[in-house]
C-alpha cells in the first residue's frame, strides 16, 4: 500500500473540485448531494463544531438513526474532531456508560426529539448538539444547534496520525473494548478496496448496514466516495423496499451480513419475479455466509457474491476477489492489504490445512486497545494481532474460518465447532439460520445443543434436521438436541450472541416430565434410567441431556437388542435420543410394538414413576 497524506474528508473535498455536480449522497425520497454541496455541508458543521468548542482531539459521538445525516455528520465529526459512533438502539443506561467510559466531550442527536441518548447526556450534564434537517432540503443537509458554553476553538485540519474514529468491539462474550482508529487506518485502506473492488465514479453502493459500525463505514461509505462513485443511505433493510431501491437507485453494489442476503431473497421470492439489475457483485460478511444462500443469491442476482473477513481492530483481513479472480466455496478469500497466518496453542505458526487461531498483521490494524493494557497483553503475539478465531489456510492462500476459539465446544475430548454444526444444519434448503452452542453435561463436559429457524409455515421436523445433520457431520458433532426458535438474537453487525441464545434457552433443554405411554416407550425408559442410575425417566427426556454419552449409549443398545432381537448400532440413538423417538425406532422394527411381552418391561420394574421426581430431586 503505497502511503498518502490525506484524510477521507480530503479526499473528498479533492472530489468535489474535479467533479463538483457529480452525485454522492442519495437516500430514498429526497434530492440528491452532489460532492459540492457534501463537501460544503461538510465544512460548515466542522465550524459549527469549532464555534461551539469542539475541534481536533475532542470526542463527539453520534447517536443518530441510519440515513444520510447520519452518513454525512459521521464524515463532519471525523474531519474536525474525533467520531464516536454509537449504536442509536442503546437505552439510556448503556448511553451512560458509553459517555463515561469513552469519555465522550459532547453528543449529537436528532433535534427536537426525546431520545434515551438525551437525557442519557442530561443526566451527566453532558452537551448536547442537536441535528436538524427538512425531508425538502437535499440528502445529508443539516444544521447543529449546540448548547455548549465552551469557548469557540479554531478548524483545524487533522493530521493522519490523530485519531478519527472511536469504535467499540462487537461485544457477543464480554462488554465492548474501545477501538481508537487514525485518519490513516482510514484513508489508506479506504483506497486499496477501492482498488481491489475496482471501484470508479461510476459506481453506487446500496447501503443497508448500519453506519456506526466498521462495516457499514469501511464497506459501504468511504471506498466509494474517495473515488468519486456514490452511495443510496437507506434507513436499513425496512419491509418490502430492497428491489424497489434496486429500480430507483440502479446500484453496482450492495454489503451485508447473511441475515441481510436471507431478506432481501425472501423479498425476492415474495414478489415472485427477478428485478432489473445493475449490481456487478455483492459483498458479505459479519459472519459466514451458507453455501445455500450464496448460491441462491449468485442464481437469483445473477452476480457474485464476494466472501470477505474483516474486525473492527483490524479492517478488512481478507476477501475473494472479483471474477476473473477464483472464489473459493466456504473460504473468506485471500490476503486483503493486511498479512494472517495460523498460530497454534504453543505460539508455532501452523502450515496449510491445519487449524489454528487466525492472527493477522498490516496496515490496517490499530496500535491497541484503550485503557487496557490486560487486553492489549493478551491480544498481540510478536506484532501479530490475535483474532480469537480458528481457521485454516489451504495450499492456494485461501482463508477459512471455523468458528471462535472462546466458543469451541470439548464434547468428551472431541472438539466440536459451532460454526460448522451450524453451516451444515443450515444446508438443509428449510433452514434459514441456526446457530449452535455448549450446555455443561454431567460425562462429557460439554453437549453440543443447536437452535434453528426454519421456514415458514414450518415444512421440516426436528427429527428429520437430526437425521439431515447425520448425513453432513461426524457423529461426535451431531447436536443432541435441535431447537426451533422463531429468531437468533444478534448484534447490530449480524453476529451471534450465542451466550445468550444458550440462557434464553437453559429452560427449554429440560422436557415436563411425561410417563410412557406404551410398552416400547417404557422399555427404552428402563433402560435409559437402570443405564444412567436415575429413579425416573419420562418419554419426552433426552438420553445426553440427563447424562448419557457413547459409552453408555452402546449400553443401552446392547439391552434393546437383547430384549428385542434387533440388531440396531449406537447411531440410532445419537439420531433419536429421545425416549419417544427411540422407542419409534423400535416401533418401525418390531412392527405396531403395542403387544410386547413382560419380558421386554422388566428395567421398568427399577422404580416407581413419578411424575415429580427425576434422581431423587424434584424437577424444576
Amino acid at each position: 500500500m503505497t502511503p498518502i497524506a490525506k484524510t477521507i474528508v480530503a479526499l473528498i473535498r479533492g472530489q468535489s473540485h474535479r467533479t463538483p455536480d457529480a452525485l454522492a449522497i442519495l437516500a430514498p425520497g429526497r434530492t440528491p448531494l452532489t460532492f459540492r454541496a457534501l463537501a460544503r455541508q461538510i465544512d460548515v458543521a466542522i465550524e459549527a463544531l469549532a464555534a461551539a468548542g469542539f475541534g481536533r482531539g475532542n470526542r463527539v459521538a453520534l447517536a443518530l438513526p441510519d440515513g444520510p445525516e447520519m452518513a454525512v455528520a459521521l464524515l463532519a465529526v471525523t474531519g474536525g474532531a474525533t467520531c464516536v459512533p454509537l449504536n442509536p438502539g442503546l437505552d439510556e443506561a448503556s448511553y451512560r456508560i458509553a459517555v463515561q467510559t469513552l469519555r465522550i466531550d459532547a453528543l449529537i442527536v436528532p433535534g427536537g426529539e426525546d431520545t434515551p441518548a438525551a437525557r442519557a447526556a442530561n443526566s451527566l450534564t453532558l452537551p448536547i448538539i442537536r441535528l436538524a434537517f427538512s425531508a425538502a432540503d437535499p440528502a445529508g443537509t443539516f444544521t447543529l444547534f449546540a448548547n455548549s458554553s465552551r469557548v469557540a476553538v479554531p478548524a483545524g485540519t487533522p493530521a493522519l496520525e490523530d485519531v478519527a474514529l472511536v469504535l467499540q468491539t462487537s461485544g457477543t462474550t464480554a462488554r465492548p473494548k474501545a477501538v481508537p482508529v487514525t485518519h490513516r487506518l482510514l484513508a489508506e485502506p479506504a483506497l486499496a478496496r477501492a482498488r481491489k473492488l475496482r471501484l470508479t465514479s461510476a459506481d453506487r453502493c446500496l447501503c443497508v448496514a448500519p453506519l456506526f459500525t466498521g462495516s457499514g463505514m469501511r464497506r459501504c461509505l468511504f471506498p466509494v466516495l474517495v473515488v468519486g462513485g456514490s452511495v443510496v443511505c437507506t434507513p436499513g433493510l425496512i419491509g418490502n423496499s430492497f428491489v424497489d431501491w434496486l429500480d430507483e437507485f440502479e446500484p453496482t453494489f450492495y454489503t451485508g451480513a447473511p441475515a441481510v442476503h436471507r431478506a432481501v431473497l425472501d423479498e425476492l421470492e415474495r414478489r415472485g419475479a427477478t428485478p432489473r439489475s445493475t449490481l456487478r457483485f455483492i459483498l458479505t460478511g459479519a459472519a459466514a455466509l451458507p453455501a445455500i444462500v450464496e448460491s441462491r443469491l449468485d442464481g437469483t442476482l445473477g452476480v457474485p457474491v464476494l466472501q470477505g473477513y474483516g474486525m473492527t481492530e483490524a479492517g478488512t483481513i481478507a476477501q475473494n476477489p472479483l471474477p476473473p479472480g477464483l472464489r473459493r466455496a466456504g473460504s473468506v478469500g485471500l490476503p486483503a492489504d493486511n498479512e494472517f497466518a495460523i498460530l497454534d496453542g504453543a505460539g508455532a505458526f501452523l502450515p496449510p490445512d491445519e487449524v489454528g487461531e487466525i492472527v493477522v498483521r498490516g496496515p490496517e490494524v490499530f496500535g491497541g486497545y484503550e485503557d487496557n493494557p490486560d487486553a492489549n497483553l493478551q491480544a498481540f503475539f510478536e506484532g501479530w494481532f490475535r483474532t480469537g478465531d480458528l481457521g485454516y489456510v489451504d495450499r492456494d492462500g485461501y482463508l477459512f474460518i471455523v468458528g471462535r476459539v472462546k466458543e469451541l465446544i470439548n464434547r468428551g475430548g472431541f472438539k466440536v465447532s459451532p460454526s460448522t454444526v451450524d453451516a451444515a444444519v443450515m444446508r438443509h434448503p428449510e433452514v434459514v439460520d441456526a446457530a449452535t452452542f455448549a450446555v455443561p453435561h454431567v460425562t462429557l463436559g460439554e453437549d453440543v445443543i443447536t437452535a434453528a429457524v426454519v421456514r415458514e409455515p414450518a415444512r421440516v421436523t426436528v427429527q428429520e434436521l437430526r437425521d439431515f445433520a447425520f448425513e453432513h457431520l461426524a457423529a461426535f458433532m451431531i447436536p443432541s438436541q435441535i431447537v426451533l426458535v422463531p429468531e437468533l438474537p444478534r448484534t447490530s453487525a449480524g453476529k451471534l450472541k450465542r451466550a445468550e441464545l444458550a440462557e434464553t434457552l437453559r429452560n427449554r433443554l429440560r422436557a415436563e416430565f411425561s410417563p410412557p405411554r406404551d410398552l416400547h416407550e417404557a422399555l427404552v425408559a428402563g433402560f435409559f434410567a437402570e443405564v444412567l442410575g436415575l429413579d425416573i425417566v419420562g418419554a419426552f427426556d433426552n438420553f445426553f441431556e440427563l447424562g448419557g454419552d457413547s459409552l453408555r449409549g452402546a449400553q443401552v443398545v446392547i439391552r434393546v437388542n437383547s430384549a428385542l432381537g434387533s440388531d440396531l448400532d449406537v447411531a440410532s440413538l445419537f439420531k433419536r435420543p429421545t425416549v419417544a423417538e427411540f422407542a419409534a425406532e423400535l416401533t418401525d422394527i418390531t412392527g405396531n410394538g403395542r403387544k410386547s411381552g413382560p419380558s421386554q418391561i422388566e428395567p421398568m420394574q427399577r422404580s416407581a414413576y413419578r411424575p415429580d421426581a427425576v434422581g431423587g430431586q424434584t424437577r424444576a
